[in-house]
């Protein structure tokens, strides 16, 4: 079967137009900012913009979203511009499509579809990829009459006497079965993650969450060292990375007894306003490894002018990700683009967020022996006595204490180190350990 969605190499960028409508209830001004993340979008797709328009409705209109004078309006600036893609700021049901594209005489898209074309090009990994498939063939069910042309046909001619089967249905129907296969696909795919979860367990994990491009891969990098992907684009990391934390830049600690490297950061895909629910549901699995969190590093760019409505969208998002007990850090980034009086402002607003600007390095240090804190800053020194015989049961031990330090005193191994406070009542409970605490 033709794929519904094809990802094609485009040999010269589209002339896309963007168009918004602004309901009561919500200001022109406000459609206009939703327009300007619209063509980050499409930008990030490969389009070129060549225009934009708002029109302000008491309601949208069932047969052409935008009412009949506008869509005139708009088919004249797509011939005098040469525009080839008008692209919807809000999703368009399949009979608007139809409509609009008849009467325009370009293709037109919303929302919805763009970012899913974003998506399809910046997925890596197997899941990702049959996560983006699964929302698409979902995205395309409801609008099958209107991606065909041959529905009227049916599957059956000679041999196949009757009223055979309509395209329609063939296409209905395999799309249905797709979608079977995908999600058994992704249901292993989940089975094996959650086993490298489990194998986690003992570890301290911070995930990385915010809006997209707000520099949560940037803040990864200065974290960890690793060479994650960093663009100045919208979702340009979809996959979930997992990197081990470093001490202040070298991977053996601050300084100060904490064990940096003990720590693992998690990033994934970045959210967005008006994130289609056929993504949301795709990538649930994806936001499953946030869930193993605990402690969410929150990155905000305090230099977006509506980064307070970005934080709040993100916090929105990450409450549907069932995480008892997670705590959150606001980490405030590239607060090198803000004039000193507002980062002041800023400060005093939220004294217990970092501040950081993950581009030049400032505040990274802080930021560290914040998240250092965090996970250490309650430990207890102790001293476990055990026999020397017992590897397996050191081995435990060890696993359980950070710093450790071991010494033999005839048949006995002293080991010492610090452990969590809330792991006391596991070590203690290590048959033939003898657990003493240290001032």
């Amino acid at each position: 079967m033709k794929r519904t969605f094809e990802l094609i190499t485009r040999t010269r960028a589209e002339r896309a137009y963007l168009v918004g409508v602004s309901l009561p209830g919500s200001s022109v001004g406000a459609a206009h900012e939703h327009l300007d993340e619209l063509e980050q979008l499409a930008i990030t797709a490969g389009a070129e913009v060549v225009g934009r328009a708002v029109q302000g409705r008491t309601r949208v209109d069932v047969t052409t979203y935008i009412g009949d004078g506008k869509v005139d309006d708009i088919r004249e600036i797509c011939e005098e511009q040469r525009v080839n893609l008008v692209i919807f700021d809000d999703d368009l049901a399949p009979a608007q499509a139809k409509n609009l594209e008849k009467r325009l005489n370009v293709r037109c898209i919303d929302r919805t579809e763009l970012i899913l074309d974003i998506f399809a090009r910046h997925a890596k990994t197997q899941q990702s990829k049959i996560q983006v498939e699964l929302a698409q063939l979902e995205y395309s069910l409801p609008r099958l009459k209107h991606f065909w042309q041959h529905l009227e046909r049916q599957a059956g001619g000679i041999g196949t006497r009757g009223p055979g089967e309509t395209q329609l249905e063939v296409d209905r129907r395999k799309i249905y079965q797709r979608i079977a296969s995908l999600k058994r696909q992704l249901k292993k795919i989940d089975q094996h993650r959650e086993t490298m979860r489990n194998a986690r367990a003992t570890r301290h994990v911070a995930a990385l969450i915010g809006y997209t491009n707000a520099g949560k891969s940037t803040v990864m990098r200065r974290l960890t060292g690793a060479e994650v992907l960093v663009r100045d684009q919208l979702f340009a990391t979809i996959d979930t990375t997992t990197r081990r934390m470093n001490g202040n830049g070298n991977g053996n600690g601050n300084g100060n007894g904490h064990a940096s490297h003990d720590i693992l950061l998690i990033d994934t895909v970045g959210f967005i306003r008006k994130l289609p629910d056929h993504l949301k549901t795709s990538f649930k699995a994806t936001l499953g490894d946030t869930a193993q969190a605990e402690l969410y590093l929150h990155v905000v760019d305090v230099s977006h002018p509506a980064w307070e409505d970005q934080m709040e969208v993100a916090d929105t998002t990450v409450r549907s990700i069932d995480n008892p007990g997670v705590q959150t850090l606001y980490v405030f980034n590239k607060i090198d683009r803000m004039a000193p009086p507002l980062l002041d402002g800023l400060r005093q607003r939220f004294p217990d967020a970092a501040f950081v600007s993950a581009v030049e390095g400032t505040g990274v240090d802080e930021l560290r022996e914040r998240i250092d804190s965090f996970f250490y800053g309650r430990n207890v020194k102790v001293e476990v006595t055990l026999s020397a015989g017992d590897g397996k049961t050191i081995s435990l031990v060890r696993r359980l204490l950070h710093d450790a330090r071991n010494t033999y005193v005839d048949d006995l191994c002293v080991l010492i180190g610090t452990v969590e406070a809330k792991l006391m009542g596991r070590l203690e409970a290590i048959p033939g350990t003898n657990v003493r605490y240290l001032i």
